[in-house]
Formats: structure tokens, C-alpha cells, sequence
């Protein structure tokens, strides 16, 4: 992850604080130390009764090695702030990109949206001229009807005045017969006839023209409702094509805004991280602080230990002559015999198989011993009884001292 990100990974949390608790007596000196150098407290139930001088050594290469842990954590703390930073930098970039992708994607969809709204716009104007057409065809029509329907009543009344016309003429024949003067009233009902049946003949002649007027003035029309449906079925084609092209920007829209949520949701999860790492790199170079502090009061500790380690040797070499003195005292005031290391533990033999056997805990072990024993064996079993006793006493009182100083001067380990 951190070579993708332009963050080498040699060098990095490879080297953890070591804390060592360790005494003198491990055998080695790389182990880590943990701020304080502990003294082995070896009494004398460590070994026989009349054992040499003991040396009580305190190690500063722990200090040091702690020292030096607190310097390669200060390195490493400025590390993770310069990976830090370059991941901020990137992040800042990849959120600027994408907030330009996803500016130029949202431009794109408004034009497409704004041609498909133009398309609608034509596709309304050409529904509205093809119905303002219809509506003229409609009139046309209708004026065409009321045209006709007035010109059969024109050629209906000149056929019946033409009938009449004849019958006037019948009658005028008739009445010539009879009367000459009548033949003058004949003659103008004659002329009036051919009169009316010229007026009847053109009022046709009209009438039929008017027809023509209208029949060529509605194939006119229908061309014109022809073309009209043709440009909208045009229009209607360019409509739906503009509604597919709407649909599929609105859905590249849906998919650049989930792109663009999906990318939001990475650059908060990025953010949560470098805010970790800053918080991190804020707590360790805290631990660094409190670490150097511990590496200080380490070294004055180790000073006091140093002068306490004296102290408790020279404490304990006078201890030790003073239970040497006082065992030696009592053995020879009472007669009593000396504690060996049997089997059991440190303890006196009774007999061929009984022993008596100092325990932990202040505690008398006995093992083997008669129920019934005679004055010489009751004798040696109560100096075998008093002399582990005096064992006892005497060794806790001398192992109690430098392990009280020792409990009291270790310092509290931190677990962190």
C-alpha cells in the first residue's frame, strides 16, 4: 500500500521500543532495557551456609540501548510525518480531478438536456401549425359544403323557373290560338324565361367554377396537412431520439453520481486514514517525549542503584558474618547439629532413615520418625528440631532485608 501510494516501506516501523527487565545474571547484554536496572537478590539460601563475597554489578548498556531505541523512534516519527504529508498532497489531487471529471460530465448532461428541450419546443410549434392546418381544412370543407348546397338551390330554382318558363310558353301558344293580342305577353314570358334560364346557366356555370376554386384550394390544403404530418412525423422521430439521447445521459449522469459518491466514500475513507496516521504519528512522537523522559530518569535511577547495590553488598557481607557468628554461637551453646542438603531439602538426619526438614513458609518437615523413641532419641530429635528452626530464622531474617530494598526501589513498568 505504501508504494502505491509513493511511500517507501524500508525503514518503516521495523525497529519496535524494546523494554528489558533483565538482570546481570542473563548472560547477555542486548536485550532491552526497560528504563531501570534490577538487583539480583541472592540471599543465602542461594547456596551452602558459608559461601564467599558477592558482587551485585549494575549494567548501563541497557540505558544506552533504550537511548538508542529512542533516537531510531524519533527517526521513524519523522518518516511517518513526510508519508503523511505526501499522502495529503495526493489525496488533494485525486479529489481535484475528480471533482473536474465530475463538473464536465454535469455540463454535458445540462447541454443534452437543453437540446432535448429545444426538440420539444419544434416538436409543440409543428403540432400546432398541423392543428391550425386541420382547422383550415376543416373550414374550407365546410365553406366548400355551404358553397355546393347554394349553388344546387340556385340550379334548382332556374330549372323550376325554366319548367315555369315552359309552361308560360305552353300557355302563351295556347292563348295565341285564341287571342293575337296575347302574342306580345307571350313573347316577353318567352324572353323572360331565356332570361332567367341564361341567369340559372351562369349562376351553374359559377357555382361550378367556385367548385373548382374550393376542390383545388383543399388539395392545396391537404398537401399542406400532407407536409405538416410529414414534418411532424419528422419531428416525432427527432423527439424520441432526443428522449434516447436524454435517457441515456441521465443515466451516464446516474453512474457519474454514483461514481462520484463511490468516490467521495474512498476520499473519506482516505481522510479517516491520514487522520489516524496524524493522530499516530502525534501519539508516537508523545511516546517519543515520555520515552526520552524515562531514558533521563533511567540514568538517575541507575546512578541511585549503583549506590544502593554498595550498600546492600556491604549490608549483606555484615549479615552474613553476623548469621555465621550467631549459628556457630548456638550450635555450640545447645549442641546442636548442622544443617545439610539431604533429598528432601536443607534439614537434619534422626537415625539411620528419620530427618527432620525445613519447608517454605516457616514450615518443619518430618519424615520417618518412630512414634515411640527412647531419651537419647527424643534428645537428638529435639536438637534436630531447634537447629532447623535456627536455620530458618536465621536465613529469612538475612534474605528479608535486601529483597525489601530491592521491592521497594523497582520502579513500575509501563505497559506502553
Amino acid at each position: 500500500m505504501h508504494e502505491e501510494r509513493g511511500v517507501p516501506d524500508d525503514g518503516m516501523l521495523t525497529a519496535p521500543l524494546r523494554l528489558a527487565i533483565d538482570g546481570p545474571g542473563s548472560g547477555s547484554t542486548d536485550e532491552p532495557a526497560g528504563g531501570t536496572a534490577v538487583v539480583p537478590a541472592n540471599g543465602p539460601a542461594a547456596g551452602p551456609t558459608g559461601g564467599g563475597e558477592r558482587a551485585l554489578p549494575v549494567e548501563a548498556a541497557p540505558v544506552r540501548v533504550f537511548a538508542r531505541d529512542v533516537e531510531r523512534l524519533a527517526g521513524l516519527v519523522g518518516q511517518l510525518a513526510a508519508a503523511a504529508s505526501t499522502l495529503g498532497e495526493r489525496l488533494d489531487g485525486e479529489v481535484r480531478d475528480t471533482l473536474d471529471q465530475a463538473e464536465t460530465a454535469l455540463a454535458e448532461a445540462r447541454g443534452a438536456r437543453r437540446q432535448a428541450a429545444e426538440a420539444d419546443e419544434r416538436a409543440r410549434q409543428a403540432e400546432a401549425r398541423a392543428e391550425a392546418a386541420a382547422r383550415e381544412v376543416a373550414a374550407a370543407q365546410e365553406e366548400l359544403e355551404k358553397t355546393t348546397a347554394a349553388a344546387a338551390a340556385s340550379v334548382s330554382a332556374a330549372q323550376e323557373s325554366e319548367a315555369n318558363a315552359w309552361k308560360e310558353a305552353g300557355a302563351a301558344q295556347q292563348a295565341r290560338a285564341t287571342a293575337a293580342n296575347e302574342v306580345a305577353n307571350a313573347e316577353g314570358l318567352r324572353k323572360r324565361a331565356e332570361t332567367a334560364w341564361s341567369t340559372e346557366h351562369q349562376a351553374r356555370t359559377d357555382a361550378e367554377r367556385e367548385r373548382d376554386d374550393l376542390a383545388t384550394r383543399l388539395a392545396a390544403e391537404q398537401t399542406a396537412l400532407a407536409t405538416a404530418q410529414a414534418e411532424l412525423a419528422t419531428l416525432r422521430v427527432e423527439l424520441t431520439e432526443a428522449r434516447a439521447l436524454l435517457k441515456t445521459t441521465t443515466e451516464a449522469e446516474r453512474q457519474l453520481r454514483a461514481e462520484l459518491a463511490a468516490a467521495k466514500g474512498e476520499i473519506a475513507g482516505l481522510t479517516v486514514e491520514r487522520d489516524s496516521v496524524v493522530a499516530r504519528v502525534a501519539e508516537l512522537a508523545t511516546r517519543a517525549d515520555r520515552a526520552e523522559e524515562r531514558a533521563d530518569a533511567a540514568e538517575v535511577r541507575a546512578e541511585r542503584a549503583e549506590l544502593r547495590a554498595d550498600g546492600a553488598e556491604i549490608r549483606i557481607d555484615r549479615d552474613a558474618s553476623t548469621v555465621r557468628a550467631l549459628q556457630d554461637t548456638l550450635r555450640a551453646a545447645l549442641d546442636l547439629p548442622s544443617v545439610e542438603d539431604l533429598p528432601e531439602g536443607n534439614g537434619v538426619r534422626v537415625g539411620d532413615s528419620g530427618a527432620v526438614t525445613a519447608l517454605s513458609g516457616a514450615l518443619i518437615g518430618v519424615d520417618q520418625i518412630p512414634a515411640v523413641m527412647d531419651g537419647e532419641q527424643a534428645a537428638r530429635f529435639a536438637r534436630a528440631l531447634l537447629a532447623v528452626r535456627v536455620h530458618q530464622a536465621t536465613h529469612r531474617s538475612v534474605e528479608d532485608d535486601p529483597e525489601t530494598a530491592v521491592d521497594d526501589e523497582a520502579p513500575p513498568v509501563d505497559d506502553e
